[in-house]
């Protein structure tokens, strides 16, 4: 693992989070999944931890549900950061 837990969180706040919380067409709906989404971050102990929940996330309902809300509202989702939070980790 090349980044901390902070690094990796800045990453998905500045590219992901913070994006879609301030995009005009962001509903409350939207709004409550990306702050439980920052509180599941903020809980994970370590980056490697960190690096688990984010691919995980992807894969479960709550999170196909997440991708096809915030593509509607043309806002950046997990998927689309995937290469960058890669090199960020060090994985190949």
């Amino acid at each position: 693992m090349n980044a901390t837990k902070e690094e990796l969180i800045t990453f998905l706040e500045q590219n992901v989070l913070i994006p879609t919380e301030t995009n005009p067409k962001a509903d409350i709906t939207i709004k409550r999944k990306i702050n439980a989404t920052r509180m599941r971050l903020n809980k994970q102990v370590s980056a490697e931890k960190v690096r688990q929940y984010f691919w995980s996330a992807m894969s479960t309902d709550r999170g196909i549900d997440s991708y096809t809300k915030l593509t509607t509202i043309g806002a950046p989702t997990f998927e689309e950061v995937r290469d960058g939070f890669k090199t960020l980790c060090g994985d190949k």
